[in-house]
């Protein structure tokens, strides 16, 4: 696997930074890889030198906001009580989005239609007696209301992660 932490100033580099700015504020569609090459600076053919096409280069991208984000969920999950994990766990995740304004780029459906990991890190920190089912659809319903606290943060909603708070 390629290293996906580029030089800085390198074609790659630009390419990452515009493509999180443009995927961070627009849906996958709404992203058109000529804008994401002229934002850079380069050409389109040099954004597909580099990646494979549209959705692998969005793979790219959002592979690395989610890592990031797991970073931080993991983190916190760690620093505190156990009865207190889920809920820190999703305010670090909440606030990790905003902080690195991956925005849309993470709430949005992945068009590879790959796992959540999000969802999957969230089930994961639910004791449940052993009850994996369950365990797995309390992370999709967690992960659900994470997304949609920060939709409403991104439309201007200031009160998004009170509420967040306030559901846990």
């Amino acid at each position: 696997m390629r290293d996906n932490i580029p030089m800085p100033g390198s074609t790659r580099a630009k390419l990452i930074a515009a493509g999180i700015q443009q995927f961070s504020q627009y849906n996958y569609d709404e992203v058109d890889v000529d804008s994401v090459a002229a934002e850079a600076g380069v050409t389109t053919g040099s954004l597909y030198h580099h990646f494979q096409s549209k959705k692998a280069f969005y793979g790219v991208l959002r592979d690395d906001m989610t890592r990031r984000i797991l970073d931080r969920m993991e983190a916190a999950s760690e620093s505190v009580p156990p009865d207190q994990a889920i809920k820190a766990t999703l305010l670090a995740a909440y606030d990790g989005v905003l902080r690195i304004e991956a925005g849309k780029l993470l709430t949005n459906p992945d068009p590879r239609g790959e796992e959540d990991a999000i969802a999957h890190f969230l089930a994961s920190q639910v004791s449940l007696n052993g009850n994996a089912p369950v365990a797995a659809t309390l992370g999709v319903i967690l992960a659900a209301a994470l997304k949609a606290a920060l939709t409403q943060a991104l439309a201007g909603h200031a009160e998004a992660r009170e509420a967040l708070k306030a559901l846990l």
